[in-house]
């Protein structure tokens, strides 16, 4: 008995070591980090910074890569790369307005947000453009299963292939892919769907992807009410490949959820979820304007509160990051004055409930703000922001974007239009190079031959004004005409704006006429535009980086951005006509054939010989001759 006791607790221990006793060690990662930066007007942005990295992978005959572990990685995303030869993926769901001017620069530099709706970039391997459209249409399909959303329409009317790839990725990672074939080569695409609703639905993939699938660690935080109730969201993942050498290779993915709340609105919706009047008694009047029992011009917001994030997203963080040990999770404040500011951490250990013994806790502050969530016991978290004067929040010089760029479609014909984009460089000391990246569809017929530049100052200072020609300003030109019902209009022009100046920049087009099954089902609404994109150009970096002289990372030089979506409106049939039509037709059609049947199937007899013909019908007969035998 005891022998088999002793064997029973081997087998055991066996069972339990084996996935540490492998010969290779895993060397899977994640890492979690929050930024919370203060901006004017009691706006706040929330960053959520999630990497994960997988196991090394190796190659396999049948497929590019075969994972030797998941060890936390999502299952998900090897197979969707695998199978389409898709080498890098980058994928974006932003909604909402970013206020460049009160809020400066997009985080990150821009490159973790997109235009409003959807927008796809891929690199991927194949031999010619009609294998990588191929891939890019399956491609489509099953990351429309798996975030839920609409990008199955984005096919080969919406796509653009990149040319100049150093603008948008750096040059020095293209010879650490691993190319499977020798004559195939690399493809950058790209493409996108203007304002897809963006909604919970597509937020709960982003949180499987992550190994505490949102229920722990600063993920916790994560709802839809709150995510989706900002002024401007964002979403997005980035999946790279990256090589060391021929053999070791792993796939990094780094996902980012940034949000704009306003805090005095979100504090006011928690205690008044229903709106309501503010009462009376808690009424605060501007004294600088007109006041009496009847009028009062209430304050804005006040300069003096605190709040804490469980205020704000309706719940607590619930623990910290304990899938990997060494990567410790971290939250920084940013965008502060230490004299009118102040933050603190609360620790509230697991099992403790009571509202007001969670008030008691006391709070740990730092002096740079950063806090890290590292206690070994299961606890969770609350960070406290507290403010004697919310006015003293202003961005430094360098937070503002380098330029501004307005787009729009003007013209009240049915035919014909005129897009407009103006670039503005508000900077009075030098001057800018930028990539202008548009993307028509092909029932947008623009003429380029129809360009017409116009440079004006851009403040009445005393700067010498632009006195070149207004094309100088134009350094490249590249175009790519549209096909018709087959691929976009993709044209991109080099600019350099001139210091203190706007460059005002118009193309005519032309509207044609569309079948009826190329209607939307909303025909009058509009068709949707899809942003364009401008990155503005570090020149330095790129000719650098393309001599292979300098390496760093593509984001911290260039600055991307995209513009607004456009609404076109195109002429549109009376859609009710053809029901009409075919109402009016089947009811004369039926009217005629009843006619035309009856004329012809039945016979034509006087009143007299009708009373003969129906006395004579054997069911006539009949009831007679009952009615004689009674």
């Amino acid at each position: 008995m005891l022998v088999l006791e002793a064997f029973i607790k081997c087998i055991i221990t066996y069972t339990l070591l084996l996935p540490f006793t492998s010969a290779d060690v895993s060397t899977a990662s994640f890492e979690e980090k929050l930024n919370l930066k203060l901006l004017p007007k009691d706006y706040v942005l929330f960053s959520f910074n999630f990497k994960l990295k997988s196991d090394n992978i190796i190659s396999s005959s049948n497929a590019l890569f075969e994972f030797k572990r998941h060890n936390g990685f999502s299952r998900s995303i090897e197979p969707l790369l695998t199978k389409n030869n898709v080498k890098n993926l980058y994928i974006k769901f932003t909604k909402g307005h970013w206020d460049s001017q009160k809020w400066g620069k997009l985080p990150n530099n821009g490159w973790s947000s997109g235009g409003s709706g959807v927008e796809i970039w891929a690199m991927m391997e194949a031999s010619n453009k009609d294998e990588v459209i191929k891939n890019w249409n399956i491609l489509m399909s099953e990351v429309s299963g798996l975030f839920c959303s609409s990008v199955n329409f984005i096919n080969s009317e919406k796509i653009t292939f990149i040319n100049d790839i150093q603008s948008y990725y750096d040059v020095d990672l293209l010879d650490h892919i691993p190319i499977t074939n020798e004559d195939n080569e690399l493809f950058f695409l790209r493409g996108s769907l203007a304002n897809e609703a963006v909604c919970t639905e597509n937020l709960s993939p982003f949180l499987r992807i992550l190994p505490t699938n949102g229920k722990t660690g600063l993920s916790s935080l994560i709802n839809g009410n709150r995510l989706f109730d900002s002024y401007w969201n964002s979403m997005s993942i980035d999946i790279n490949t990256v090589c060391t050498d021929e053999s070791n290779c792993y796939l990094d993915t780094e996902i980012d959820i940034n949000f704009v709340v306003n805090i005095p609105q979100a504090l006011a919706r928690k205690e008044r979820p229903t709106p309501k009047p503010v009462p009376a008694e808690e009424l605060q009047c501007d004294p600088s304007k007109k006041l009496t029992d009847w009028e009062c011009f209430p304050l804005l917001s006040e300069k003096t509160y605190s709040f804490l994030l469980s205020d704000i997203f309706g719940t607590y963080i619930n623990d910290s990051n304990r899938f990997n040990k060494e990567q410790v999770s971290s939250i920084s404040i940013t965008g502060i004055d230490d004299e009118h500011w102040s933050t603190g951490i609360k620790v509230i250990p697991r099992g403790v409930e009571d509202k007001e013994e969670i008030e008691r806790l006391g709070l740990l502050g730092t002096s740079n703000h950063v806090y890290e969530l590292k206690e070994h016991q299961k606890t969770n978290y609350d960070i406290y922001i507290g403010t004697t004067d919310n006015t003293k929040v202003a961005l430094d010089e360098s937070e503002y974007p380098p330029i501004y760029v307005t787009r729009s479609l003007t013209g009240d014909s049915q035919d014909k239009g005129v897009m407009r984009v103006a670039f503005t460089n508000p900077s009075q000391q030098r001057e800018i190079t930028i990539r202008y990246f548009e993307t028509l569809p092909w029932f947008i017929r623009l003429y380029v031959s129809s360009l017409k530049i116009n440079v004006k100052p851009y403040k009445n200072l005393n700067i010498p004004k632009f006195s070149g020609d207004a094309k100088d300003v134009i350094l490249k030109t590249d175009v790519k005409p549209s096909i018709i019902r087959s691929a976009p209009l993709h044209m991109q022009h080099t600019l350099r704006i001139p210091k203190n100046s706007v460059v005002m920049m118009t193309f005519d087009f032309e509207k044609p006429l569309l079948n009826y099954e190329e209607y939307p089902p909303d025909s009058n609404h509009g068709f949707e535009v899809e942003a364009a994109v401008v990155v503005v150009i570090d020149e330095s970096y790129e000719e650098k980086a393309l001599n292979g002289e300098f390496k760093g990372h593509l984001k911290d030089h260039n600055y991307i951005m995209r513009t607004s979506t456009l609404l076109l409106t195109l002429a549109t049939p009376d859609f009710s006509m053809p029901y009409n039509v075919i109402t009016i037709t089947s009811t004369l059609m039926a009217f005629s054939f009843g006619l035309i049947f009856n004329l012809l199937t039945k016979r034509v007899v006087t009143f007299e010989d009708s009373k003969k013909l129906v006395t004579e019908r054997p069911l006539v007969r009949l009831l007679k001759g009952l009615k004689l035998k009674k």
